[in-house]
Formats: C-alpha cells, structure tokens, sequence
C-alpha cells in the first residue's frame, strides 16, 4: 500500500519537460534505451559517413533555396562548394569506415548540382529551414525542438517538405520512399506551423535523394504523406504517437530493441552495457 501511494504523490509532481528532437523522434521508437542514452545521458558515438553526406547535401541545397527565397540569383557553384566543404569540415567525429572522405565529398557536391539543376527550378517554397527551439506541450512534459527543411505552397496551402538521402531513397520507379517517415515529418509540420504563424494543410512532402556514386544513378523523386499529424496527436479512435514518445522519454516505458539496425557497437553508446541485449 505504502508503495502504492507513494507512485500517486509521484504521479501528481510536475515534471521537468524533456527536448525531443524532431530529428531524432524515429530513434525514440526504434530504441529508447539507445535514445535514452544518447539524448539524456548525453553519450556520444562518432557520426557516419552516410550522415555526414546527409548533412552535406541539406546544407548545400538550402543554401541555393535560400538565396532563391531571399529574391537572390542563386548561385549553384557556391551550393555545391558549401555541400563539398561540410564533407571536408563536418565539425565533429566520423567513422568512415574505411572510406575515404573524398568519395563522399564527390557525391554530395553532385547530388547538390543536380538538385539545383533539376529540381530546384520546380519549386515554390514559402520558407527554407523553418522551425522553432521550443515548441512545449505542458500536458505531456516534453518539448519538440527542430526545423523543416522546406515550406512549400501547394493549391491545398502550405505544407513541409523533407529531404531524405540514401541509396535506397527513391524507388526503381522514380518514387521516393515515404513509408515510416510519418511520424517524424508530424513533428515538422507542427514545428513549422510553429515556427511561421500559418497551419500546414497541405500533404507533407518527401524529396528523395540517391546517393549513388555515378551521377546518372543519383535519381531524385517525391512521394507524399497525407495526415502525418494525426499519427502525433491522434483521432477519436486512435491515442496518437505523442503520448507514447512522452513515456518513453520520461523513462516510464523502457525497453531496447536488439533487433535494430542500430544495435551495434558503431552506433550504439550503450551496446555494450544494454541489458536488453541478453
């Protein structure tokens, strides 16, 4: 009974919100222990190289979109050389296992031409990196940090647009893959609505982005996602994912998830410790 009681009174003390990355809110699910980890503990691994070019190329395209919005004569020599320059210089540790970072380099630097080249010229975006560092929802405890790529204007209004990279991004039918991005790109729409003042109405949009090393297979293609917020917030018949990332943040769902493609000890900072690896 004492114990019983004594989880009431906890349950009633007003809790200290917890930051939850919009970027990180797939690795929440995927594995809490390892999120827990990384964003509460605090525990760091060396980044990769197919991250490091990720982060490339989003800096070299929002670079050239930037100066698009901003009523500018984008320059594409300057998107490619930022793209170039943040394989050569990403500010932090990477395991390029085995790699050279040169190879890298080379794909993000093409990628972003051919961004800038081939889609770039079909858009019409109402922002470029646009989000807030606090969005607090005071009922869960926690608060959704982060910035969406793009805002785009569609005949539905506004909605986000995500840059996805990877070999595997855009399917062999020219699609980008969207499947298991809705979560996330929920929390961009409501940082972004945030962060502009105005609702994203409009269908969330994926850019897929494929990282292959031959220019003629580096394939861009779009898909979309229609009601990512109500994967979040959830409907009259469905608790949406916001409650769930809330528990598992606080720590009051713990698990890991030695099935992920993360479990490793390249990835993981608490692989070899996990207990959830027995």
């Amino acid at each position: 009974m004492r114990t019983f009681r004594r989880a009431l009174v906890e349950r009633n003390v007003k809790r200290e919100p917890v930051i939850i990355r919009a970027s990180s809110f797939g690795s929440l699910f995927d594995c809490p222990a390892r999120w827990q980890a990384i964003y509460r503990e605090g525990r760091r691994m060396p980044t990769s190289g197919n991250a490091t070019l990720g982060r490339a190329v989003h800096k070299g395209t929002a670079l050239f979109d930037g100066e698009k919005l901003a009523g500018q004569v984008p320059s594409l020599s300057a998107a490619t050389d930022a793209a170039h320059e943040a394989v050569r210089n990403p500010g932090e540790e990477v395991d390029w296992n085995g790699e050279e970072p040169e190879r890298f380099a080379s794909i993000a630097e093409s990628l972003t031409g051919r961004y800038c080249t081939l889609f770039a010229p079909t858009t019409d975006y109402a922002g470029v990196e646009v989000g807030v560092e606090s969005l607090e929802l005071t009922d869960l405890a926690i608060i959704l940090s982060g910035t969406a790529d793009r805002v785009r204007r569609t005949e539905a209004g506004l909605g986000i647009a995500d840059l996805k990279t990877g070999k595997t991004a855009v399917t062999t039918e020219g699609k980008a893959k969207t499947q298991g991005h809705a979560a996330q790109v929920g929390v961009y729409e409501l940082v972004a609505e945030a962060g502009m003042g105005v609702r994203m109405d409009a269908p969330a949009q994926i850019i897929g982005l494929q990282t292959n090393v031959t220019p003629d297979k580096q394939r861009i293609g779009t898909g979309e996602i229609h009601g990512a917020k109500d994967v979040l917030i959830g409907t009259d018949d469905q608790v949406g994912l916001l409650n769930t990332a809330a528990k598992l943040a606080h720590g009051d769902i713990v698990f890991g998830n030695p099935k992920s493609m993360m479990c490793h000890e390249r990835y993981c900072p608490a692989f070899k410790t996990c207990f959830f690896r027995r």
